[in-house]
This record gives C-alpha cells, sequence and structure tokens, in this order.
C-alpha cells in the first residue's frame, strides 16, 4: 500500500508542450470518450491503441536488462506501435497542435500536475488537458479540475506565468502506468547522471 502511494505521490520536473480547453459541466460529466466522439476522433481505435502501447511500455520496463533480445524485440514492436499512433488522424492533429506550443517547465505526478498558464483560471474549472513529453514526444490527455492557484514552476517566458495546479480525471489506468513509469525512469536516469558526475570529480 505504502509503494502504491509512493508511486503516485512521486513528482518530476519536466519540458512538456501542454495545451488546454475548458469544458462545460455537460462534457466534463459525459467523459472523455463522448467529448472525443463529438470532435471527430475515433474513441474506440484511441482507446485500443493506448492499451497495447500501455502494456507493451509495462513489458519493456519488467525486462530492461533481463533479456536483451527480447527487450529489443518488445522495443521495435513499441516503435511500430507509436508509428500507427501518428498516423491516426486524431492523434495526428493532436500532435501537431502541441507542436507550435511554446514548450515549459511542469511539475508532474500520477495523480495531476502543476503547470503555467497565460491568464489565472478560476479555481474548479474543468478541463481537457493534453501535453506531449519534450524528450521523448510521448503524448498524454486528460480531464481535469484546477484545484489551487500556486507558484509556476515556469520561467514566465512567453507570457506563461500563473501556476495552475490541476487533478486528473478519468485518465486510462494503462496511460497513468505509463506516465508514472516515465516518471521512474526519468529520475532514475537523473541519479545515474549525478552519479557518474561525482565519481568523475572524485578521479580528478
Amino acid at each position: 500500500m505504502l509503494q502504491h502511494e509512493n508511486r503516485r505521490s512521486f513528482r518530476i520536473r519536466e519540458t512538456v508542450f501542454l495545451k488546454y480547453e475548458v469544458l462545460t459541466d455537460q462534457d466534463f460529466h459525459d467523459g472523455i470518450d463522448r467529448y472525443k466522439l463529438r470532435h471527430g476522433h475515433d474513441a474506440d481505435a484511441h482507446a485500443q491503441i493506448v492499451d497495447i502501447d500501455a502494456r507493451l511500455s509495462e513489458a519493456m520496463f519488467l525486462m530492461n536488462g533481463e533479456a536483451d533480445n527480447v527487450c529489443r524485440l518488445i522495443t521495435l514492436l513499441n516503435d511500430k506501435v507509436n508509428l500507427i499512433m501518428n498516423l491516426l488522424p486524431g492523434f495526428a492533429e493532436s500532435r501537431a497542435a502541441l507542436a507550435s506550443m511554446p514548450a515549459q517547465t511542469c511539475e508532474i505526478s500520477a495523480d495531476g500536475m502543476v503547470f503555467a498558464a497565460d491568464r489565472q483560471i478560476p479555481v474548479d474549472t474543468k478541463l481537457h488537458l493534453s501535453f506531449l513529453f519534450e524528450s521523448e514526444n510521448r503524448y498524454m490527455e486528460s480531464f481535469c479540475r484546477v484545484v489551487r492557484h500556486v507558484e509556476s514552476p515556469h520561467d514566465g517566458s512567453n507570457g506563461l506565468k500563473y501556476g495552475t495546479a490541476i487533478e486528473f480525471h478519468g485518465m486510462r489506468p494503462e496511460q497513468r502506468e505509463i506516465l508514472i513509469q516515465y516518471m521512474f525512469s526519468r529520475e532514475t536516469e537523473t541519479l545515474r547522471m549525478r552519479r557518474l558526475e561525482v565519481e568523475a570529480q572524485d578521479l580528478s
């Protein structure tokens, strides 16, 4: 139980491309799949591909370093799924729109995130949030709710200076698991680089 809570409360600072749309109460109540259908996206295909991508990512995470050949095979399969995802009209449009947004530094956890906006978004506002990790080009989306106003993790450039804390609502479990694995892999890599820097200093 404690390990589960630690995974959910763990946070990282990451550079992302992000955009949001304000939802009506009815949109929020109906859920993200119906929202996507109303906007012309194939929710069923989206859900299935995200599920496959999640299971492949989990297998890669569990097998990392244990069986190199199998891990390489799974990596290729995952790359193939990502290619298919990029060819879907809904994904292509979403990624293109995100790529045109200014990059910003966010604080991200499995349950929510803090990002910077160009205006103060009222508490309890419901949003459709989509973001793309700059480092791995991984696309995420969720409904969310603004829970408080905080200090911005971003430097205020591009007019993004209003810190906004949100909690995710309706994020699929498989997508949340991908998010958790990504955060831990980034933190592991950061710790590894710090250790190498310390070892290099000790040798000099």
